[in-house]
């Protein structure tokens, strides 16, 4: 019996490990196969004070090269769809704690209290230029960050592969 758990709780930890970090929203005829062209520019929600332009443009330069590399032709004038890259710095909540005599509880749908920083999230979303409406959206937290989200260039690219392996599927 304990063997059986024991695997089913591995199983699920390996599957869990495994799986990619982004979450996906897509239009349900959504092929990328489909275009020729494309875009990749930066949100304007992006060049808040807390998102180093680096970053920005660091993003901006491998999602370009990447897709690329998928046999797509960068346009900027007439392009297929427009990848809009949105980075964002947002404060996290602490964990609620409050002591009922004689014993301390604290709420678990809060954040660790123990880290003070706070949380960035990219976006990348595709874009249809015909009628601007969306094709395909990603969604993933990059990391936590004290002053400024400031990546180098290996996690920026391990980010946009990550995007990538989910939007080529």
């Amino acid at each position: 019996m304990y063997k059986k758990i024991l695997a089913l709780l591995l199983l699920m930890v390996m599957v869990g490990c495994s799986s990619n970090p982004v979450s996906v929203e897509k239009v349900s005829t959504f092929n990328l196969q489909d275009f020729n062209s494309f875009v990749v520019v930066i949100s304007d929600k992006s060049e808040e004070v807390k998102v180093s332009p680096f970053t920005n443009a660091g993003f901006k330069k491998e999602f370009s090269e990447q897709l690329q590399n998928l046999g797509l032709t960068e346009n900027l004038d007439d392009p297929d769809f427009k990848a809009v890259i949105s980075l964002s710095v947002e404060k996290k909540n602490k964990r609620r704690s409050a002591r009922r005599y004689p014993y301390y509880y604290y709420d678990p749908f809060y954040d660790d209290p123990m880290y003070q920083g706070d949380r960035s999230i990219l976006r990348l979303t595709l874009y249809d230029v015909e009628n601007g409406d969306p094709l395909w959206t990603g969604l993933r937290s990059t990391q936590y960050v004290d002053k400024e989200l400031r990546l180098d260039e290996e996690q920026i690219s391990k980010y946009v592969q990550s995007f990538l392996s989910e939007l080529v599927n």
